[in-house]
């Protein structure tokens, strides 16, 4: 057991948030945290991290126990390199490099026996920490690892502060990784991933020694991480064993025996009550009228399940399209550099297509061409004659007007609609009552995309580009996006890494690789697979050279820490030398200083009169001389073996 929850519970006030959580987690557990928006989830995650104090109970993280935590967004980020902002965010690795600067620095200065012996043992303290977080091998680590999540070789050393936030969240990841703590709490961590990054992620989690905690909306996501999912519901943990998709079956299984229940009780309830009231003025039922009151009380009411509020999309009826739907000829699209080039591609109607590949590769560029919201470079983007375009962009923010309230969003749309019917049409989005005056600028992402959503919504088309549209919904809302898209007779381009809405919805596959589009021979499930044994085979080699031997990486890693050891062998050597050499100056100097002031006065005529002074002068000053000639002599030795000690130039 790492680490273990007491009747743990947080309040806000008056609002309870959890209460009576009891719990431990043990070295290897992958558990997925989920509930109802508001449950308490993020909450929960911030005690178990320490940036919280419960109100009360208690978390005790059990001795040498580290933890680390991925919050869904982030406000403010390191500064610096991206590979060596990764590289040094560990505290610990950082406070032992202090450590030892500091201490090289005090033994180059004087210090007495005792002092020097317990710099030098603090010293080989921090060492060891280095050794055991890996330090001599930090750098390979680091760059594998930002590898692994999508970043460029040649993006290592690009400052931190010129990647989008999406990116720097990446790199978060990747030093919490890179830390390897004992107990990794991830909030939403495949929020900013693309398929790549993320199916990386989850081979990387199969692999991991220590216990992983993570909230999620991507179910796919989960049934391949995770072996038993923790609810929280009322305010209490219930856990059940398998991944995401156990769970479910195993949840409504219980909600189905709970209401079962709940309806027994509500007519044992109802027979009492019935039995109270018919009676209560009978003195000869005093005794049973009693007892039935008694049950009554001691009764305590089973609660059913609460099902989240969910849209209810509906897609209006689709007009008929063209048989060329879209067509594009030798597009091509240059910034600073070449997105792809050379695109052919025609859209059939009826065509349900996937578009994939690492973010950065140019994915929403292609959508926005083939939206004709932005002009190709080269080449040409045409629709047939009939198209019924519709749009919905993952930039959220630059699609919706921050001043307008959500039901002027869809007012724009359909003027001629009565505000009963836009409020009633909003409310199968979920925003019903005042909801529908609430301005753009303070809604959630989740809020957002539902007006995106039900802005697209509002009139019939038969050609649908959708742009990530389920980065920002919970997991029932994907639900009902996924169930609608299904039905959806018209012709779908759909840009995502949500591996179960692709798998459900689309039927070709293309992948914009290098600058290339090409479609992928298979389906998506298909197209996942390739990538997944890809993957495996990438960290199966890893696995093997390890059995097999020291690999070349191995072998560089063992000559940097031998290379390491003998430079503080060395120091250590060099300090003993300088340290006599001090010594050797200490009696050096004033003799120096004495012959000096000795020959001064043998130069003097007052004393050159004296015959026995001078004599006694001279025989002093050919003493010093002797043992002036042999401490430079000894210094001299010194001086030639710090010098071999000491590293070469350059």
């Amino acid at each position: 057991m790492i680490v273990h929850a007491g009747n743990l519970g947080v309040s806000f006030g008056e609002d309870e948030i959890f209460s009576g959580l009891n719990f431990s987690i043990e070295r290897g557990d992958r558990t997925a945290l989920v509930g109802v928006n508001g449950a308490g989830k993020t909450t929960l995650f911030r005690v178990m991290a320490g940036l919280m104090e419960p109100t009360e109970g208690t978390f005790v993280v059990a001795r040498g126990i580290r933890v680390g935590y991925l919050p869904q967004e982030m406000t403010e980020f390191p500064t610096g390199p991206l590979l060596s902002r990764v590289m040094f965010h560990s505290d610990e690795i950082r406070k032992a490099l202090s450590i030892q600067h500091r201490l090289h620095e005090d033994l180059s200065g004087e210090l007495d026996g005792e002092e020097e012996k317990t710099s030098l043992q603090k010293l080989g303290e921090a060492s060891a920490v280095l050794e055991s977080a890996g330090f001599y091998d930090l750098e390979h680590r680091a760059a594998r690892l930002l590898g692994g999540l999508g970043f460029r070789q040649e993006e290592m050393d690009k400052p931190l502060d010129l990647f989008s936030g999406g990116w720097r969240m990446r790199a978060e990841l990747a030093a919490l990784l890179l830390a390897a703590p004992d107990l990794l709490l991830l909030d939403e961590p495949t929020n900013h991933l693309d398929l790549d990054a993320r199916l990386w992620l989850e081979e990387y989690l199969r692999s991991f020694n220590g216990a992983v905690w993570m909230i999620s909306h991507d179910p796919a996501f989960l049934d391949k991480t995770v072996n038993r999912v923790c609810e929280i519901e009322f305010g209490r943990l219930n856990f059940y064993r398998g991944g995401y998709s156990r769970y479910e079956e195993l949840k409504t299984e219980e909600i189905r025996e709970r209401e079962k229940q709940a309806g027994r009780q509500a007519e044992q309830r109802e027979r009492y009550e019935r039995f109270i009231n018919k009676f209560r003025s009978n003195p000869r039922k005093r005794n049973l009228v009693q007892s039935r009151i008694k049950m009554l009380e001691r009764m305590e009411v089973i609660e059913t399940h609460r099902s989240p509020s969910r849209m209810r999309i509906r897609f209006p009826e689709v007009p008929r399209g063209p048989e060329k739907v879209l067509e594009l000829t030798g597009v091509s699209k240059k910034y600073d550099r070449t997105i792809f080039q050379g695109v052919d591609l025609v859209v059939g109607r009826g065509d349900r297509i996937g578009i994939v590949g690492r973010n950065g590769e140019g994915k929403s560029t292609l959508s926005r061409i083939m939206a004709g919201i932005e002009e190709p470079t080269e080449g040409s983007c045409r629709t047939g004659p009939g198209v019924l375009l519709g749009y919905y962009s993952q930039e959220i923010e630059l699609a919706l007007d921050r001043e307008l309230s959500v039901i002027d969003q869809v007012a724009t749309i359909c003027p001629e609609r009565s505000q009963g019917e836009l409020r009633s049409y909003l409310g199968m989005f979920l925003f019903t009552g005042d909801e529908a005056f609430k301005k753009t600028s303070v809604l959630s992402g989740g809020e957002k995309s539902r007006v995106a959503l039900a802005r697209l919504l509002m009139t019939p088309l038969n050609l649908l580009i959708l742009d990530e549209p389920t980065n920002h919904l919970d997991i029932f809302s994907r639900e009902v996006l996924e169930e609608a898209l299904r039905d959806y007779r018209g012709t779908l381009i759909l840009v995502s890494h949500d591996e179960k809405l692709l798998s459900s919805t689309v039927e070709t596959i293309y992948e914009v690789e290098r600058g290339r589009v090409r479609p992928f021979a298979g389906s998506f499930a298909w197209y996942v697979e390739k990538k997944q044994k890809e993957l495996e085979a990438g960290f199966g080699e890893e696995k093997r050279a390890e059995a097999q031997g020291p690999s070349q990486r191995d072998l560089e890693r063992q000559r940097k820490r031998a290379e390491a050891e003998e430079r503080n062998r060395l120091y250590k050597k060099r300090l003993e030398v300088e340290k006599r050499m001090q010594r050797v100056e200490k009696e050096l100097i004033p003799l120096e200083e004495k012959m000096k002031g000795l020959e001064s006065m043998l130069c003097d005529p007052e004393v050159l009169s004296d015959g026995r002074r001078v004599v006694e002068l001279q025989k002093e000053h050919a003493w010093l001389a002797d043992r002036v000639n042999s401490l430079q002599e000894k210094w001299n030795s010194f001086a030639e073996e710090h010098e071999r000690l000491s590293p070469a130039d350059g």
